[in-house]
């Protein structure tokens, strides 16, 4: 009872304390992020380099092809000592947050890193966004195992080096912010928006002074304001992006089939499939090096390509193919901007298809661009509001948010008519996880009483065994709650549970 006691009066502590500890976790995570993503910039140039150099002397395709392969043998063996550094690492912090997952902070941190780097940074077509959210996450749990802080109090730090994360990758404060929310946390608390929201803009900060103040995603043209009359064009995009992200979904969550098979051909674990991925990525480079790594250099040079609608599909579709590739091979990177990348392509070809029909001027092509980005990541990760704020911010113009947001919306339906997952649940419903690393570990969380449980007195709850409600805040005052206690809505509601229940209890209550 005693360490109920100081999660409680953890999260009923002043807004200060919140935000020295969201200050803290953002430095940590932003120094953290910001020196990834240059090594994985820096080393990126020099790959790309040597593939164009390959055209004068062929041989150098030996040397990349040599080197490649031996980079991904020795972050198979990091695979190996540490599953939980394998792809994204978003479904993990996930996990952790859900209580399924306990993951060694320090193994996954410099492992990550390490192995993220190395990955990304060879031309592999993953993105560093989703390494930097956990990469964020871990630097908030060291903080929280420094701070001796109890498991709620570890969670919020968790969560707040997420958002960092993300901010950091992406100079985007407030999309990390709502990317947590509404993602990873699930739920808006104050205890998570306020030292969230204070990691991020540090991070941010400190991401700025190392790479400038331009937005990542500088678009060398300017936006142009669509007018009412081609809003319908917006629909018809809508629907095909949702429609395009439920395919994503399903080649990307089963094109792991693709490496069992070769694996059990060749003898190879699943811990070394970034060999196949190597070899693969060879003639891409060769030909396309263009197309190579997360994509944020071919998103911002599309409109000043000339490409025609043949050759952005081409691109689409080897983007499309290499990426799921790269990914279920387990090498540590994202999908995140390879996401966006795609959704550039299609919203571009979009546009080039209706400038060819006559219905849009050519100036109006960069913003089906930007459209094609924000609807295509709303759909695959069912978080709309992060997809809309996320591109917005990326792009630096604001002035494009009705658009975006008809755009998101539509595709959005589309996807949940499909019955499209969020793509990061997906995959942590697939993540398996050994019985013996579940810690069935009681916690106190605070939820948010929601509509569904709204007037109700506690005993009339259905709740599972071992589920305790222990206090409710009602008009900032506490009260403790007994079976006939009615909850309010919008009341803030503290219950006991089991650490691997976290999902199951918010999902049942929420």
């Amino acid at each position: 009872m005693e360490s109920y006691r100081r999660e409680y009066e953890f999260s009923l502590s002043s807004i200060l304390s919140f935000v020295w500890r969201g200050i803290v976790v953002g430095c940590a995570a932003g120094i953290m992020v910001s020196l990834f993503r240059l090594l994985i910039a820096k080393i990126f140039a020099q790959v790309v380099k040597y593939y164009q150099l390959s055209h004068e002397n062929p041989s150098l395709l030996g040397l990349i092809l040599l080197v490649s392969v031996i980079v991904v043998i020795a972050i198979g063996f990091l695979l190996k000592s540490d599953p939980d550094i394998k792809g994204s690492g978003i479904p993990h912090v996930e996990g952790e947050l859900k209580g399924l997952l306990h993951p060694d902070w320090w193994s996954v941190l410099w492992k990550k890193f390490l192995g993220g780097v190395l990955a990304i940074s060879m031309g592999f077509m993953l993105g560093r966004e989703g390494p930097s959210i956990q990469l964020g996450a871990m630097a908030g749990k060291g903080v929280a195992k420094t701070l001796k802080a109890q498991r709620m109090e570890q969670r919020v730090l968790i969560a707040s080096g997420a958002a960092a994360g993300l901010s950091a990758a992406f100079n985007a404060p407030i999309a990390g912010l709502l990317f947590v929310v509404e993602e990873i946390y699930h739920q808006f608390s104050r205890l998570v928006w306020i030292s969230a929201l204070v990691a991020s803009l540090v991070a941010n900060f400190i991401s700025l002074n190392i790479f400038g103040l331009a937005p990542v995603l500088d678009m060398p043209g300017e936006l142009v304001i669509l007018p009412l009359k081609d809003y319908w064009l917006l629909l018809i995009l809508g629907a095909f992006l949702g429609a395009m992200g439920y395919l994503y979904e399903k080649v990307t969550l089963n094109a792991g089939v693709v490496y069992d098979f070769l694996g059990k051909i060749c003898h190879i674990s699943n811990y070394f499939y970034g060999i196949f991925a190597a070899v693969l990525i060879i003639p891409v480079g060769y030909f396309y090096p263009q197309l190579l790594g997360g994509g944020n250099g071919l998103i911002t040079s599309l409109t000043t390509s000339h490409l025609t609608l043949a050759v952005v599909f081409l691109y689409f579709i080897i983007r499309f193919i290499w990426s799921a590739l790269s990914y279920v091979s387990g090498l540590p990177g994202g999908i995140f901007l390879p996401i966006l990348t795609l959704g550039a392509l299609l919203g571009f070809g979009f546009g080039l298809g209706l400038n060819q029909l006559g219905f849009i001027s050519t100036a109006a092509l960069i913003n089906f661009l930007v459209l094609g980005m924000a609807g295509y990541f709303g759909a695959i990760s069912k978080a709309p509001l992060t997809a809309m704020i996320l591109v917005t911010e990326m792009v630096g113009d604001f002035r494009q948010l009705m658009t975006i947001g008809v755009v998101t919306l539509v595709a959005y339906i589309a996807m949940d008519l499909l019955k499209g997952e969020p793509i990061y649940e997906a995959m942590l419903a697939k993540l398996s996880i050994p019985k013996d690393r579940e810690v069935i570990e009681p916690t106190l969380i605070e939820l948010t009483v929601s509509d569904k449980i709204a007037g109700k007195r506690v005993r009339d709850l259905t709740l599972p065994k071992n589920v305790l409600i222990t206090t409710q805040i009602h008009r900032q005052k506490s009260e403790v709650v007994r079976g006939n206690t009615v909850l309010n809505a919008g009341d803030t509601i503290f219950l006991v549970v089991n650490e691997p229940e976290i999902g199951k209890i918010r999902q049942l209550l929420m």
